[in-house]
């Protein structure tokens, strides 16, 4: 289990416990802020009480002593308020902050451990947006979603405790008993209206919950859209389908539009704010009749006054705050969904793992293989049997989607063989750790990727620890070297994303080098020369028969020498091995081989020399 795994794994059984992790990785702060958030919202309270204070003061003895304390006491607690709030405000962004970065960290490196099955089952735009925009999203439903419903919340119960010493007396509106417990008119009051208040705030939340379900989504196709218009820019270019592109990301972008619209329309009717507007005027009707009556001083109903409309700022900010939760719930399932993936490929125990001769035979024993999400249980591979002797040159031929492809991916361990097993030097693959099938086993790929960064970084890639002695060997054995030399900046020359700025032939020679250095034990070569002149074929021929020496290497080719300087032919038709042989048995056995070899360039003259001389080929 990687160390990702470990770190996160205590986390990811649910999108709750997932939001929730960035608070239990630092309990002792959030339980210190969050006792702060309690003082710092009594702390904004109590100044409303000592304006009533001081106001009945004013009246009743002008600027007294009395009065300026109270006047300094209201500035003294405004200003601890003020270092409280920082202190809180600090305190939950450090840790969120921190718990976003590792998120993100953990959530690639999380990637990394999956096999190519899961990378052929999510898009890797859907991927971006979540690394990008969902974690982001969490960390707001925390901070400062989580934070200001709790100091919300906190406001809410701290002024309904302080409005319970604001009596009246029973001849006003009267002492309202309820369970034993005499409540004045303004705290029950309060105590009818903030249930209904939150009550109706949490269904609106909830209400508007799929809608911000719907924009998340379609915000993941404006990003595919978009990445994919600029990945491919010259395809669009070359095509002239400019205004297309710009019609398809306007539909997305209007939808979109349309969704935030409707966020907006519900926002729009919210009936919790009805409902405090209506405690706040019933409040201050009884507050009023109660002064006019005599049975309140002006003061107390400043303070009480005060007192509610402190909770205006709740008002506008726990529904927004409610909505910022649902919303964090919903991001954080959509990340948890891909960090629970269940991953059909299973890494080793290292304990267990068994000692492997990489240059002895490799053997697909009745292998089938179907990628993964395949409709119809269409498969790739069907019972392939084959030995392919340790040491040797093998070449893969066959039709366009035969599977040659999909061998070298099993190879690889990029996935496990559905049904079957492969085994090299007698060790089924599936008992070898992925990072050690990689490290004995390299491929260069047909349609070849590089990394934007130096020539250099790209050839090193396998090996970081290469020295520049090993690099330039390596480039010149790929008949790279010349070309790189004449580069700006030689081999600490940037190259373009995916390697756009360089020719087809120079990014299969980067790709050799970079398989080249490496130093596999078994080489795998993707038609790896297909991109390339006939001079620099031949130049390349003569480094890779250097390269191929003392290790086993498989070739996927339509090139007529490599078939005829292979070992062993293995033909591949339709996800089955239909001929194995050496060139000269083939020839004369396989009519299938025959048909296929008739149709490669250069092949006639030899087959006309062959019938000359009256001998096989």
């Amino acid at each position: 289990m990687s160390r990702s795994e470990n770190g996160a794994a205590s986390h990811r059984a649910t999108a709750t416990r997932y939001m929730l992790s960035s608070l239990l990785r630092n309990k002792a702060v959030i339980v210190g802020a969050t006792l702060l958030t309690f003082v710092s919202s009594y702390l904004l309270t109590i100044p409303n009480v000592l304006v009533g204070d001081a106001m009945d003061v004013l009246v009743a003895s002008g600027l007294s002593p009395e009065f300026i304390s109270l006047t300094e006491l209201i500035v003294v607690i405004s200003i601890v308020y003020m270092l409280s709030y920082f202190l809180v405000g600090y305190s939950w962004a450090i840790v969120t902050l921190r718990w976003e970065r590792d998120a993100r960290q953990d959530f690639v490196e999380r990637l990394q451990d999956f096999s190519m099955a899961f990378h052929d089952s999510i898009d890797s735009k859907r991927l971006l947006s979540v690394a990008m925009q969902d974690i982001s999203w969490v960390r707001f439903s925390i901070n400062p979603a989580l934070r200001n419903v709790v100091a919300g919340l906190s406001s809410m119960a701290v002024t309904i405790i302080l409005l319970i010493p604001y009596d009246t007396s029973p001849e006003v509106l009267g002492i309202v008993t309820v369970w034993g417990v005499n409540l004045p008119m303004i705290t029950l009051i309060l105590g009818i209206g903030s249930p209904l208040y939150l009550f109706f705030a949490y269904r609106y939340a909830k209400t508007i919950e799929p809608v911000r379900r719907a924009r998340s989504e379609w915000m993941e196709q404006l990003t595919s859209v978009a990445q994919g218009v600029f990945t491919g820019i010259e395809v669009v270019r070359a095509f002239g389908a400019e205004e297309r592109e710009k019609k398809k990301f306007r539909n997305v972008s209007t939808k979109y539009a349309q969704l935030v619209a409707r966020e907006g329309r519900l926002a729009a009717f919210y009936l919790p704010v009805l409902i405090f507007i209506s405690m706040v005027a019933a409040a201050f009707a009884y507050g009023a009749y109660a002064v006019l009556l005599g049975r309140m001083t002006v003061g107390s109903l400043v303070s009480i006054l005060g007192l509610i409309l402190s909770l205006e700022f709740l008002n506008f900010q726990l529904p927004r705050m409610l909505l910022m939760l649902r919303g964090g719930y919903v991001n954080a399932q959509r990340i948890v969904d891909i960090l629970n993936w269940e991953d059909p490929l299973i890494e080793p125990h290292e304990e267990d793992e068994p000692e492997v001769d990489w240059l002895g035979d490799i053997v697909f024993d009745h292998v089938s293989f179907r990628y993964p999400n395949t409709k119809n249980n269409h498969y790739a591979l069907r019972d392939i049997t084959v030995r392919i002797p340790g040491g040797s040159r093998v070449a893969l031929i066959g039709g366009p989607g035969g599977g040659k492809s999909t061998i070298l991916k099993l190879l690889l361990r990029f996935y496990d063989p559905t049904e079957g097993c492969i085994r090299i030097g007698g060790v089924d693959l599936r008992r070898v750790s992925t990072k050690r099938v990689r490290d004995a086993v390299a491929l260069v790929e047909q349609d070849i990727f590089l990394f934007r960064g130096t020539i250099r970084e790209n050839i090193a890639f396998g090996r970081p620890d290469a020295t520049d002695e090993e690099i330039v060997e390596a480039a010149k054995q790929a008949q790279a070297h010349e070309f790189i030399v004449q580069l700006p900046e030689s081999y600490n020359t940037v190259i373009g994303e995916r390697g756009m700025t360089l020719s087809g032939g120079q990014r299969q020679r980067l790709a050799i080098a970079r398989a080249i250095i490496q130093d596999p034990k078994i080489l795998l070569l993707d038609d790896s020369v297909s991109a390339v002149d006939a001079q620099t074929e031949y130049y390349l021929r003569k480094a890779l028969d250097k390269v191929m020496e003392g290790r086993t290497s498989i070739t996927v080719t339509q090139r007529l020498r490599t078939l005829l300087e292979s070992d062993l032919i293995v033909i591949v038709d339709r996800g089955r091995v239909v001929a194995v042989g050496p060139h000269s048995e083939l020839v004369e056995t396989s009519e299938h081989y025959r048909r296929i070899f008739e149709r490669l360039p250069g092949a006639e003259r030899l087959l006309a020399g062959a019938s000359v001389s009256g001998g096989a080929l």
